[in-house]
């Protein structure tokens, strides 16, 4: 219970903080509207050179495919990672260590709170603009695809979280994570279909996507495909597959970054 209170009030005052500021709100939707408006104009270019269809896809199931990866990247869960190395280089930690809470679980709450409201603001507005621009692909209207559209939006946070978080623990060890997390964040966006759809993917592309956590962590642009009602039982598992494995890792670092603190710092 105190967990869920705790978590409740971190979202509750960081969306009061957001709605104060609508310039931010402006920039976050402005730059996803540019980022993704410049790809879906230069991809359905693509398929309409290739009468509308490419490697059995239609223009509207990969519009919404990479919408979704870059709605889903508004919620800003990759940051989790500089804040942990914030927390550690500055000493920060030690002060959160020594409060009774759980200090992964209260980063992982503050991303969800700082996100949350911009997430809501601009995915809202580019669901009205794709179904009034390219329509709603038939396989967006199955009985299934609500439903596991959320399962598997639940399992991308978590297993963002925890992707991030790893990368943010790594500060204990080597201070500055920012190469690691280059590394980590375009395998994630080149994995997760940002700039190229997964229905596009090479074979061998694909299946690194399929089985790694960092195409795992984005499943939420997967969703809108017709192979979807067929594998949608494989991917949630994989993806909670991942989970499990990353929370044991995570876990065990933490503890041992703990010790580590206890002896540095007396």
């Amino acid at each position: 219970m105190k967990e869920i209170r705790l978590a409740k009030k971190i979202i509750t005052t960081l969306v009061k903080d957001r709605i104060q500021y609508p310039g931010r709100l402006f920039a976050d939707t402005a730059s996803i509207a540019a980022r993704c408006g410049i790809l879906l104009l230069l991809y359905s270019y693509v398929f309409k050179l290739n009468n509308g269809v490419v490697n059995g896809a239609t223009f509207a199931v990969v519009a919404w495919s990479m919408f979704f990866y870059f709605s889903f990247s508004v919620l800003g869960l990759r940051g989790i990672a500089r804040s942990i190395m914030k927390d550690v280089t500055s000493g920060y930690i030690e002060v959160w260590l020594s409060k009774p809470v759980t200090y992964l679980a209260y980063r992982a709450w503050w991303q969800i709170g700082a996100g949350v409201y911009p997430f809501l603001v601009t995915t809202t507005i580019g669901v009205l603009v794709l179904v009034f621009t390219v329509g709603i692909p038939q396989t967006m209207t199955a009985a299934l695809f609500l439903p596991t559209l959320l399962l598997t939006f639940l399992g991308a946070i978590v297993l963002t979280l925890l992707v991030y978080g790893v990368v943010g623990l790594l500060a204990f060890w080597i201070e500055d994570i920012v190469p690691v997390f280059w590394v980590v964040d375009k395998a994630v966006m080149i994995l997760g279909g940002s700039y190229l759809p997964v229905a596009l993917f090479p074979d061998l592309m694909y299946k690194i996507a399929l089985y790694s956590p960092f195409g795992a962590s984005v499943f939420v642009s997967h969703t809108v495909y017709e192979s979807w009602a067929t594998v949608w039982l494989k991917l949630i598992g994989i993806q909670m597959f991942w989970i499990l494995v990353l929370g044991l890792v995570a876990y065990s670092m933490f503890k041992h970054a703990v010790k580590k603190v206890s002896v540095n710092g007396g």
